[in-house]
């Protein structure tokens, strides 16, 4: 730990920066014991890596390539393998080692959303848990499945919310120029169009909501870059064939894509709030920053029975007193229905838990932090 102004300060190395999570959690950081810094991948392994949050990093100042770990007391990975690839896990593990730096680990899936066959995925995040210094997740169930897995005590810090209430206030009174009084808004989140999310069959099984409902509009929310990817070099013209054909089939009074930026939600606020109802169609998932997102703006979300995602969104609360509907995967007519119900019975969508207070979350990380570092300042006295 680091004496500035005769105060202890303990610098944390944060990855991946950009992220939205990662950077409100980041942002909560004004206790001035603490201080964060957003760092590229490769200074984790020694080498250039090209990931997905390597070189935007939004509104947290821009990483200083010539950071490294020498510099740092702790480094929290959260997504590890969303900007590392697996195979270089144990290359990560042992350069921190090397530089004598514990890790904060934040298990945010035990099933990643990106990858059908779940046991590489699986191994490499065993490998992580056990070396990390602490374990953090975000729900009970999430802690219990870590226990029973790799036998590892996993602190549970709630997700923290998004925005803030400038950002909600603000998006909330921008949507209302986006859709007329009695309108009815369905999302569907496609995000990356992975393995993990249904597509156009999802989208077939939803003409049946729009059938004999006036003003009833759908939106579908892809990241822009996977949208460029899979319409190719005719992108343009492809994704307007596409939503003409949605139109036509569906029913619905109009359709329309809602693209954004993986490290920049801002842009399309105003759209989500705009959502009666947000599908979110994975297969197979843990948990879901969308879920919080649906908090904050007050959208229904309508989710698969997988994973933990309804324990993130009903954490300690009466399923039947709040919004948000539950459909099998397995079984399409139980998404018409939950998407039907979710329109017609609107409720008030669950409070965060206590624990999700931004002091409390920054409080439990501070802790974390100076515990792992006081631990590396014990190893290297005692050397």
């Amino acid at each position: 730990m680091r004496s500035r102004g005769g105060a202890s300060r303990t610098r944390v190395a944060v990855l991946p920066a950009a992220h939205p999570a990662v950077r409100r959690i980041t942002g909560l950081a004004s206790s001035g014991h603490l201080e964060m810094v957003p760092m590229r991948p490769g200074a984790v392994n020694g080498e250039s890596h090209p990931g997905t949050y390597a070189k935007d990093t939004g509104s947290i100042p821009d990483p200083d390539p010539d950071h490294d770990l020498d510099h740092v007391d702790v480094a929290h990975v959260h997504f590890g393998y969303d900007y590392l690839d697996p195979e270089s896990a144990r290359d990560v593990i042992e350069h921190l080692s090397r530089a004598g730096v514990p890790m904060v680990l934040t298990v945010h899936d035990i099933v990643y959303p990106s990858h059908e066959d779940s046991e590489p995925h699986r191994g490499y995040t065993g490998t992580l848990v056990g070396a990390a210094a602490q374990v953090l997740t975000l729900t009970e169930v999430a802690a219990r499945e870590l226990w029973v897995r790799w036998g590892v005590e996993a602190m549970v810090v709630p997700h923290p919310r998004l925005l803030d209430e400038a950002e909600i206030s603000s998006a909330i009174r921008a949507s209302k120029y986006l859709r007329a009084p009695g309108d009815t808004v369905v999302g569907v989140l496609l995000e990356r169009m992975g393995e993990n999310i249904e597509g156009p069959e999802l989208l077939d099984l939803l003409a049946p909501v729009a059938t004999g409902r006036r003003g009833a509009h759908l939106r579908i929310v892809v990241e822009a870059q996977a949208w460029r990817d899979a319409c190719g070099e005719d992108r343009e013209s492809g994704g307007h064939h596409l939503v003409a054909e949605l139109a036509a089939e569906g029913g619905w009074e109009s359709v329309r894509l809602i693209r954004y930026e993986a490290r920049d939600l801002g842009p399309v606020l105003a759209e989500f709030a705009a959502l009666d109802v947000c599908v979110l169609p994975y297969r197979f998932a843990t948990h879901s920053t969308w879920l919080e997102l649906c908090r904050d703006l007050g959208v229904t979300p309508v989710l698969p029975a997988v994973g933990f995602l309804r324990e993130q969104w009903f954490d300690r609360c009466d399923p039947d007193e709040h919004s948000g509907e539950v459909y099998d995967p397995r079984d399409p007519g139980t998404l018409t229905w939950a998407v039907r119900t979710a329109i017609d019975e609107p409720r008030s969508p669950p409070p965060r838990v206590e624990g999700a207070d931004p002091g409390k979350i920054m409080a439990a990380h501070e802790k974390v932090y100076r515990m792992a570092a006081r631990r590396r300042e014990a190893i290297q006295e005692g050397s």
